[in-house]
């Protein structure tokens, strides 16, 4: 009884493991279309194909290379410094700064009103609000524990050769006020990639409730999800770094498992998204101080 039970469990409400195993053309096009479905009936699905479709929209590693189809004369951030034509009359580093504010905009401003409007939940549940009293104390510490076991690796990374081609992405700066004004500006793109990552997937599917989604998927739980939306954003992270310098990429692993502990643990993204650009501004400073 249990194994016939089993057997005719459908897939996305439409496609029983009995027609998977005797399949045909019409199978493919079902499971496609019963895939697609939920995008219009669960907020699962939803999550995970707006934040995919958004990062497709921001483009290899935050490029914005669909400009291109605006703005002929476009270049991604980094590229082709001396030579490229301004955009923006107000920095130099126009590039950069369009990608780190149309990232912010696309990833988190976007997500937001989602969340808002269309999910009608609070912006507290992902992670976007300070840390409550009672674990101000617990978000400092791992503040501090992030800086300080991270510092080192960050250092180190800067004597690859093609991390240092990688970053800073605009340089040579004129004075040290340029640098510091261009970190600032740097600062949208770690709340865009914290946020993204870690408050939209990982707080977004931790969340997720059986009673929220089709019956007779998934494991009988008080999370759908549960501990594995957290492999499942530090694997999305990671895979958006591919192509990134080796080091970078390694670090990804580490960074995404861990930086995802602990936002989900304080219940906020403020610390990690600290850290997270801090670490990188003393990256920056070091390249430039040492070899340019």
């Amino acid at each position: 009884m249990a194994r016939r039970l089993r057997r005719n469990i459908q897939l996305g409400g439409g496609v029983s493991e009995v027609e998977l195993e005797n399949p045909t053309f019409r199978t493919v096009l079902k499971v496609v279309w019963h895939s697609l479905r939920t995008f219009r009936m669960e907020r699962t699905a939803q999550i995970v194909g707006s934040a995919f479709f958004l990062l497709m929209l921001w483009g290899y590693h935050g490029n914005l290379d669909l400009l291109r189809f605006i703005l002929p004369t476009w270049s991604a951030p980094g590229e082709n410094i001396p030579g490229r034509v301004p955009i923006l009359g107000f920095v130099p580093w126009d590039r950069e700064l369009v990608s780190f504010w149309g990232g912010a905009l696309l990833v988190v401003i976007v997500p937001i009103l989602l969340i808002k409007f269309v999910y009608k939940q609070r912006l507290f549940d992902y992670g976007l609000a300070l840390p409550k009293p009672d674990r101000w104390k617990l978000a400092a510490k791992s503040f501090v524990l992030l800086m300080v076991v991270s510092t080192p690796a960050f250092v180190l990374s800067t004597t690859d050769a093609t991390l240092r081609a990688t970053y800073p992405f605009y340089r040579p700066f004129a004075s040290v006020g340029q640098f510091l004004i261009y970190e600032l500006t740097y600062l949208p793109f770690f709340i865009a990639i914290e946020f993204i990552f870690r408050g939209y997937l990982l707080f977004g599917l931790a969340g997720v409730r059986d009673s929220e989604v089709s019956r007779n998927i998934g494991v009988p739980g008080v999370f759908f999800f549960g501990r594995y939306a957290l492999l499942i954003q530090m694997l999305s992270y990671t895979a958006w770094h591919l192509g990134k310098p080796l080091p970078e990429l390694w670090g990804t692993l580490i960074w995404g498992l861990v930086a995802g502990a602990v936002a989900y643990t304080i219940r906020s993204l403020w610390p990690v998204i600290a850290a997270h650009w801090l670490l990188n501004v003393i990256l920056d400073a070091v390249i430039v101080l040492t070899h340019y």
